[in-house]
């Protein structure tokens, strides 16, 4: 019988970090969906804005249909928008998504903002999402070296987010896996203090996805544990068609 590629693993962990007095930060673990959320715009706001953006991905169901991520977006981007309009306890709340569809072995992605998404495959990290901020696009255009950017002031403020604008750019993207990848998600309370050789450290000194959500949130805080931070992890390896078929 012929293999496919399915999740194998799933594991998430959110934590309030050492310095915000709540958190914004929000996960999704809903097969074949996983996605975080870190929203922004004042205690009320940002956790406002993450949960809008959460539901209206749960709200696509089992879809493994791509189109339906950029939808559930655009309408949270809207619904976003709107609530901000109507409250002024909201004005100016947003939030960043990242969400991912892993189906017959590939990683449909949609994201906005600076949460990331990396690609964990033969001891190697990627990040596989691009960071929507003022640092990372200077450092795309090469006005602006990866090792000052670390330190630059303006580092934390983001050029797009849900909610902001009427009209969001959102990134899609296809990634093909492999038996053995491990899909990282996290808010940048996690890529901000602790790099990605550090990260990789952890996931490959985990012996289960939930150890290695804890390690990670655990290094975060080690670090200052400036900000909320978030992981969301899906392994995915070769199983029988009808081991899959039945879940």
């Amino acid at each position: 019988m012929r293999d496919d590629l399915a999740v194998t693993e799933l594991a998430s962990a959110s934590d309030v970090g050492r310095v915000r007095s709540d958190n914004q930060d929000l996960d999704l673990l809903a097969p074949p969906l996983i996605a975080v959320a870190d929203g922004m715009g004042g205690h009320k706001g940002g956790g406002t804005a993450a949960r809008m953006a959460v539901d209206a991905l749960r709200a696509v169901g089992s879809t493994t249909d791509p189109a339906d991520l950029l939808v559930a977006l655009r309408d949270a981007n809207a619904a976003i928008a709107a609530a901000a309009d109507a409250d002024p306890e909201l004005a100016g709340m947003g939030t960043t998504t990242t969400a991912g569809i892993v189906d017959s072995g590939v990683l449909y992605l949609v994201h906005v903002g600076d949460s990331r998404a990396y690609l964990v495959r033969g001891g190697r990290i990627v990040q596989i999402t691009d960071d929507h901020s003022i640092v990372a696009e200077m450092v795309r255009r090469g006005a602006l070296s990866p090792s000052d950017a670390e330190q630059h002031p303006a580092r934390h403020v983001i050029t797009r987010a849900l909610g902001v604008d009427t009209d969001v750019q959102i990134d899609a993207l296809r990634i093909d896996l492999e038996p053995g990848d491990v899909v990282l998600m996290c808010t940048d309370g996690l890529s901000g203090p602790v790099d990605d050789d550090q990260i990789l450290e952890v996931l490959e000194g985990a012996d289960s996805l939930h150890n290695a959500a804890k390690a990670l949130i655990a290094r975060a805080n080690a670090a200052g544990g400036p900000d909320n931070v978030t992981v969301v992890l899906a392994r995915v390896d070769a199983v029988t068609r009808e081991a899959a078929a039945t879940g």
